[in-house]
């Protein structure tokens, strides 16, 4: 089989699923640099890591050969970005960001298909809601007047917090109670709103 089809496929089922790269490394021990790899240059894995693969979306082989290697015009995938929001003390916000996964989009944040992006959560500042590791589903639409959980630049970092308006500041909280409020004014120039979380894609526990 060509390699371009056979990541294709790989790729197709993994949105189907509702999976990604790094859970497709958990289940068949693969380095998830050593699979980038493989996609990026199009080659092929050998028999045992292919076999390793397909097994592990519970098909067979021949099953896998007779899957599409087109997806569905119903499933609409969206990058996940190699910048990470931190749910703890900030990450560095590069001037641009790698794609390194595609997610599938879900059906009820369709209509937000031109400006959905995903990225990952690093730290545990948003547990018991965001875990290490998640994937968040954020628009890029700036904060939409309500409360909730952002996707925001503060201080030339990404993080991924709880924001509640004041009437003169912006009270940016952590739902881990290890973690202070942060607060900043409405006109800061420190601090802007990337978009709403809108979905969020939990890692399973292992």
């Amino acid at each position: 089989m060509d390699a371009e089809i056979f990541w294709n496929k790989v790729k197709a089922i993994l949105s189907e699923q509702g999976k990604n790269q790094e859970w497709l490394c958990e289940q068949t021990g693969i380095v998830i640099g050593t699979l980038r790899n493989w996609i990026y240059y199009k080659r092929l894995p050998n028999l045992d890591d292919g076999t390793r693969i397909i097994e592990s979306f519970g098909m067979t082989m021949e099953q896998f050969k007779v899957y599409p290697d087109v997806v569905s015009e119903n499933v609409i995938n969206i990058p996940v970005y190699e910048q990470a929001f931190s749910a703890g003390r900030g990450q560095e916000l590069p001037d641009t960001a790698d794609i390194i996964d595609y997610v599938a989009l879900p059906a009820q944040l369709k209509k937000y298909r031109e400006n959905m992006c995903a990225s990952y959560v690093r730290g545990d500042s948003m547990e018991p809601t965001l875990f290490d590791n998640d994937i968040i589903l954020y628009d890029n639409f700036g904060y939409d007047g309500t409360d909730g959980i952002y996707a925001i630049n503060y201080r030339g970092a990404a993080f991924v917090k709880r924001l509640q308006r004041d009437k003169d500041c912006v009270h940016i909280l952590s739902d881990n109670p290890k973690y202070k409020e942060m607060t900043e004014g409405e006109e800061s120039q420190d601090f802007r709103v990337i978009g709403k979380v809108r979905y969020v894609m939990h890692k399973v526990q292992g």
